[in-house]
């Protein structure tokens, strides 16, 4: 019999190449996929296809085909939500990959923040928040504003800012999930993406964000992202990953996205915002692909098959960035208009404009969510101007729409 490999795929973000780093000829696999991707899935290649749609974990679809196919030799997952789950289900069957214990700080920023603090990595002041009290105390202590977000969550869901006492009231349900505090850090953002091989950084980018992350979530600003070529913040950078990824991820490779704070242009002060072991959301693994030549996506796989990842440098030379840009109005929305008139020295090398008529309907995320473009350059400077360019040049017009005519 081939060896069996079932894949978890409930995320609509990166199209991950699954017959490049997966040989369905040589493995019997089977999937569990949400609706929206199942055009994804090579399904004339798969052995079976179980669609799970909602945030339920999915123990009993992976059980269920483990009695069809046999237990599996390899639990791949490419949503960040389901990377914890797939730990717990390889360690329920006994087969090789990423254990909870290491799969845990990656998701539960509590447990993030204690583990790096623990090693010096430097972090905004935070707390376990499991009620109103626990984050009055906090800001007594600390200060406003304060944000109070999910420890398990993604995409700035259900993150609150919190500038004063009164604003104690727009709490969300603590009792729904575990939540964390922290104070607030107004420095600028940014990241590093990259392949940790256990001891060391493989290849990797640090950016920094245009606006913020939940900014763009909660519906303010465009989001975007510019690679940084100065040689002296890079090495800043690749000394606080490799320390946070030590704290972490020691002797475990992963890929890895890791958000920060950079602090102030001309000192920098980087503070860990969290960091998730997976490859980057948006625009970012095109990116790597089309700009550097290296697959984020096929590296997180090899490391989920047990295969060690590549790790030979990025391509010198060329500086990449996305832009995001979310519709006028609160989705669901329909498209009305669209203009882009940019000058071709500062235009995106590609773009995903929605087409008038089309309905928007994502609310939360980085995909689908509006237009969305990527742009290439010899320096970090070149990308910003483009990006500039293009926003002064592009225009989406969209009226609300109802569900129920949808």
């Amino acid at each position: 019999m081939r060896p069996h490999v079932l894949v978890i795929h409930r995320s609509r973000g990166p199209i991950a190449p699954y017959l490049e780093a997966i040989d369905h000829d040589a493995h019997e696999v089977t999937y569990v996929c949400a609706a929206q991707v199942l055009h994804r899935i090579p399904q004339h290649a798969a052995a079976e296809v179980v669609v799970f749609d909602g945030v339920e974990p999915v123990d009993d679809a992976v059980r269920g085909l483990a009695r069809r196919h046999g237990v599996p030799e390899r639990i791949v997952a490419i949503s960040e939500t389901d990377l914890l789950r797939a730990a717990h289900l390889r360690s329920e069957f006994g087969i090789a990959g990423d254990p909870p214990a290491h799969a845990l700080p990656f998701r539960d920023k509590l447990v993030m923040y204690e583990r790096a603090a623990a090693a010096g990595v430097a972090v905004p002041v935070f707390a376990d928040a499991p009620d109103a009290a626990a984050i009055s105390a906090f800001a007594r202590r600390s200060g406003f504003p304060v944000l109070v977000k999910p420890r398990l969550g993604l995409g700035s869901r259900d993150i609150v800012t919190l500038s004063g006492a009164a604003d104690l009231a727009d709490l969300p349900d603590l009792r729904s999930e575990p939540f964390l505090v922290q104070r607030f850090c107004p420095d600028e953002t940014g990241s590093v993406d990259g392949v940790w091989t256990g001891t060391e950084l493989g290849p990797w980018r640090g950016s920094r964000y245009i606006h913020s992350c939940l900014d763009f979530a909660t519906g303010e600003n465009s989001w975007g992202t510019v690679e940084i070529d100065d040689p002296a913040l890079d090495e800043q950078l690749a000394s606080f990953a490799s320390k946070v990824l030590t704290a972490l991820s020691a002797g475990v490779p992963t890929v890895f996205h890791l958000e920060l704070f950079l602090g102030p242009a001309d000192a920098p002060r980087l503070q860990l915002l969290e960091i998730a072991g997976r490859m980057p959301g948006a625009e970012a693994t095109h990116l790597w692909r089309e700009v550097h030549g290296y697959d984020l996506v096929g590296a997180a796989l090899d490391i989920q098959m047990g295969r060690a990842p590549d790790t030979r440098p990025l391509r010198a030379g060329r500086v990449a960035g996305q832009l995001l840009v979310r519709p006028p109005v609160p989705p669901p929305c329909v498209v009305t208009a669209t203009r882009l008139d940019v000058a071709p020295d500062h235009a995106p090398y590609r773009h995903a404009i929605p087409a008038v008529g089309e309905v928007i309907t994502e609310t939360a995320g980085y995909v689908g969510i509006g237009a969305s473009f990527r742009f290439r350059a010899d320096t970090s400077q070149a990308v910003t101007e483009s990006i500039r360019h293009t926003l002064s040049g592009f225009r989406m017009d969209c009226a609300t729409a109802e569900f129920e005519r949808i």
